[in-house]
């Protein structure tokens, strides 16, 4: 699946991101302290994306969802095609 970040930017977010999003939905904003540790990695990459956004405290940090995105259930991924080079 794919979220809009822009009218003309959007990344791709595979079914294990999807389901942190699903689980964390109600908790947000969130604190570093207060994530499994197996959702460690997935926030940070989350985070890189731009799907998170995160503030930096004294001794912790705060996760919160970007609130200009878009889920995008129907977009599929452009595929191009190979010049014709005529060898």
């Amino acid at each position: 699946m794919f979220i809009k970040l822009s009218r003309y930017a959007r990344v791709y977010v595979s079914q294990e991101q999807l389901g942190f999003l699903a689980k964390y939905q109600s908790r947000f904003p969130i604190l570093h302290s207060q994530i499994d540790i197996d959702d460690v990695n997935t926030v940070q990459i989350l985070s890189a994306k731009g799907i998170l956004v995160r503030k930096k405290l004294d001794d912790n940090t705060l996760y919160n969802l970007n609130k200009s995105i878009r889920f995008d259930r129907n977009a599929q991924k452009n595929r191009t095609r190979k010049a014709n080079t005529g060898l």
